[in-house]
This record gives C-alpha cells, structure tokens and sequence, in this order.
C-alpha cells in the first residue's frame, strides 16, 4: 500500500493549480514503477477517478456544479458566411470562455428544440444537427485517442467463455476490452473478465468506430478483415484518457 495518506493525496488535488505543488507526469510514472499497488498509483491509472478529479465546472443547463469530465464544452466562433457566433463542441483543452452543459443526448435534443437561446443567452446558433454531430465528434476522438499509443499498448486476447476472456500475461491489468463483433448491438457490457480480473467494460467497437478504420486496424495486426478480434487495452496512465473517451461514447449514446 502507498506510504502516503488518502488525505495527503487529496491535499495535493487541492493544492494542484498551484504549479511548483504538482506532481509531473514523470514523478507519477516513477510511483507507478516503483509502487504499482500503492493507491496513488491505483488511482493515477484509474479513468472514474480522474473524472471525479477534474475541475468543477458549472452546467449552463442544470445550473449546477459537476466535474469538467461529465460535462461537454462549447465554445463560440465567428462564422463569417452567416455573420454570427455559432456554438462548437470541444472535447479536450481550450482556452477562453466556455458554456459546459451536461453530457447526455437528451440534453443535446433540448437544445436543439430551442433550449439553447437561454444556455448560450442568445449569444451563439445552435447547429440544427447538433446532436448527431457530438456523437461523430466523440467516436472520431476515441479512434484519435486510440491511435496515439503504439499498436504494442494493445493486447490480442483469446475467448475463454461468452464473457470471459485470456491473455498472454497473468499480471497485466487492463483498463477495457475492444470486441469487433458485427452480429452485436450492444455498446458496452460491464461484466467481461480476464483471468483473475473481474468487471471490465467491453465495447462493441463497431458500435462507434466505422468499417474502414476497423479494417485499417487489423491490417495493422496483421487480422484478416473477415476474422473477429478482442484487444486489451492495458491499464497505466497512458491509457485513461482512451477509457475516459470510450465511456464518453457509452454515456451518450446509451441514454
């Protein structure tokens, strides 16, 4: 176990604005290595706690506060055809001023019926798509996500039974599964199993990723297009921005 206090960690989310307090990605990885079941290391890896971690933003929509992570960004831009600011999502770090409403499609379909004169108080046009657009946004930033690390961050896994599923290490943990199965419509289940690791979320990746980036992938492991493929993804630090936008995509579209 960590040699540090859960306070003493929380202490440090609390104090992390402050620059010369904060640990570096460096300092998080040499815990990791040095102490991997420690729980700042457990925590470091871990996709729910760096949602719950996030800073708290307040929903333009619900008028209440929420972490950053549960929340979609809009930012306003000057559209020169039409002569007005039009309201963008974005996904990742922006500057400037932003209007956070909550992540949920049925949010997004109040907005689109009229909702958004008082969330952006008349200041942005709201795109008649909208809602269509987010779910796009957020499918082509996981595969983004997903393509940043090597192909060696993913590991080829067997099926033992229906939902239960081997790989060639006892010891690694894994953040989530990617399943490629075309007969299934289920985005995600939360019940998968590999080895001795119980309660992985398994996405259906031809739930959220297209055709043609699926078989681009297997073309990269070397996986005939008419053969199905399960992945691992590994659990460290660098993969908890891919579960945190995989469980984006669940969120959304499952409401």
């Amino acid at each position: 176990m960590s040699k540090r206090s859960l306070s003493a960690i929380i202490k440090d989310w609390n104090i992390k604005t402050i620059r010369e307090n904060r640990r570096t990605p460096s300092q998080i990885r040499q815990i990791i290595e040095e102490n991997p079941n420690s729980l700042e290391a457990q925590l470091a890896t871990n996709p729910y706690a760096a949602i719950l971690a996030s800073p708290l933003r307040k929903c333009s929509f619900h008028s209440r506060i929420f972490p950053s992570k549960l929340l979609l960004r809009f930012g306003l831009a000057w559209h020169p055809e039409t002569g007005r600011n039009w309201a963008f999502p974005t996904l990742r770090k922006s500057k400037g001023f932003g209007y956070y409403v909550n992540l949920k499609k049925d949010i997004l379909q109040l907005l689109q019926k009229g909702a958004y004169q008082a969330t952006f108080r008349g200041a942005a046009t709201y795109r008649s798509d909208m809602v269509d657009h987010v779910q796009n946004v957020l499918f082509q930033q996981s595969f983004i996500e997903f393509c940043k690390h090597p192909i060696h961050t993913y590991d080829i896994l067997t099926p033992v039974t229906g939902k239960q599923w081997k790989s060639s290490s006892e010891t690694i943990e894994y953040q989530c599964i990617l399943t490629f199965d075309t007969t299934n419509t289920t985005i995600c289940s939360l019940d998968h199993q590999i080895q001795a690791q119980k309660h992985i979320p398994c996405y259906n990746m031809h739930q959220i990723w297209s055709q043609e980036s699926i078989d681009d992938l297997k073309l990269q492991l070397n996986i005939p297009k008419a053969l199905s493929m399960t992945l691992g993804v590994r659990k460290s630090v660098d993969t908890v921005q891919l579960a945190i936008d995989l469980w984006h995509c669940r969120q959304f579209i499952t409401q």
